[in-house]
């Protein structure tokens, strides 16, 4: 989506805090394959030099706003937000829209930022379950750009220097494809004023929607215990009319201590510490996802479990007061999640990038309310469906033995 910038201001005037978020809508799944990872490495650079300020005096200025600014990439942004006292909500967006829209790199800096990108590479080579949830996506995209880790290629990383950083940069990060999100005592004119004027956008890479391949990657790491486990079926994309019902079923499904899977793993067979689902969606495609890890001796038991229920689910078998509970669940955390400046910032941002509509409480619960189990019922047999599922295992060679049910595929 380009044609920004697009502005969206929650006035709280009474609070004594604001929180912002910009957000450049390219992540990595816009990168050209021989550049992937290159919006993550920008981002590491982005709060380091910018035209006016240098490292240090970036560092002083965000520890005296009380360290609360973040940056991070995802498949399809790229933001900065911060949570500030509102005394200072100046100060903060003045850094956000510098750092975004005039960072300086240099080559020091690029070396720097490539070493410590190098160290994250390692954390999540090192990390079973990490790495499970990047092969699960792999699995199940195939070569699809959105199945790409944000992190992107080692061998690529390494080597991108500071013209193409700067290349890349101008074509992508600009005032076309910004999102500004704020809430506080705040005034949408006067956030509008301090925006650099208007850039132009290359052209939105043509992307089609991912091809869903079934089957479950294994790798095999001696020395571990467990044998961590992350599954995925086809979700919905970001912005579909069932997103709520997807929710309903996501959450009776694995998202609470009575969800189906955390009752039938833990409480009553007590085979896991934790098992949970997930919705992962993005502009194009979604995914539902199923996370696990058991004992090498416990998982064929966790095996048979996980995927009891999943059969259940997917033939409809789900109770009207189980959907009812989830309803509850999910609205009591709409108005959780909603409390203070950075959490209706959130809100008001994830409406935006998901359906391009500001959030509204009221206008959730009624669509929330208007989820029928019968719906929920109906879209469990459309998408939970042992046939479609795909992911990643990673675990000693003992226990990755796969359940007949289950195809294997070649890492």
């Amino acid at each position: 989506m380009v044609g920004g910038p697009v502005i969206v201001v929650e006035p709280l005037p009474q609070a004594s805090t604001a929180a912002v978020g910009a957000f450049v809508r390219s992540g990595s799944a816009h990168e050209p394959a021989h550049l992937a990872g290159i919006t993550h490495l920008i981002e590491h650079l982005l709060l380091r030099r910018t035209a006016r300020r240098g490292t240090a005096e970036i560092a002083e200025l965000i520890d005296a706003l009380g360290g609360g600014v973040d940056v991070f990439t995802t498949r399809e942004s790229c933001a900065i937000t911060a949570h500030v006292p509102a005394v200072r909500f100046s100060e903060a967006l003045d850094l956000i829209i510098e750092a975004l829209f005039a960072p300086r790199f240099t080559a020091a800096d690029v070396r720097l930022e490539r070493s410590i990108v190098a160290a994250e590479f390692d954390l999540v080579q090192d990390s079973p379950a990490e790495s499970a949830a990047e092969r699960a996506l792999l699995a199940a995209w195939d070569g699809h750009p959105l199945a790409r880790p944000v992190l992107g290629e080692r061998g690529i990383v390494e080597h991108l220097g500071v013209e193409s950083l700067r290349s890349y940069h101008r074509q992508r990060f600009t005032t076309s494809r910004l999102l500004l999100v704020a809430a506080g005592p705040l005034s949408e004119a006067a956030i509008a004023r301090r925006l650099p004027a208007p850039s132009p956008s290359s052209p939105e890479p043509a992307l089609a929607p991912p091809v869903w391949h079934a089957g479950v990657m294994v790798e095999e790491r001696e020395g571990l215990e467990q044998v961590y486990v992350n599954l995925v079926l086809p979700g919905l994309p970001a912005g579909h009319p069932d997103g709520l019902v997807l929710a309903v079923l996501q959450q009776l499904l694995g998202a609470g201590n009575a969800s189906r899977l955390f009752r039938e793993l833990r409480d009553r067979r007590g085979l896991v510490y934790e098992v949970e689902s997930a919705v992962d969606a993005t502009s194009l495609a979604g995914v539902l996802e199923v996370v696990f890890s058991a004992p090498v001796r416990q998982v064929a038991a966790a095996w048979a479990a996980v995927l009891k229920v999943l059969e259940e689910v997917g033939e409809g078998r789900i109770a009207d007061r189980e959907v009812a509970l989830a309803q509850e669940s999910i609205a009591s955390a709409i108005v959780l999640g909603t409390e203070g400046p950075d959490a209706l910032m959130e809100a008001h941002a994830a409406e935006m990038l998901a359906r391009g509509r500001r959030f509204d409480a009221a206008q959730l619960k009624r669509e929330l309310d208007a989820v029928t189990p019968e719906r929920v019922r109906e879209l469990a047999r459309r998408l939970v469906r042992l046939e479609l599922l795909a992911g990643a295992v990673c675990g000693p060679p003992r226990g990755l033995l796969l359940p007949a049910a289950v195809t294997r595929r070649v890492a």
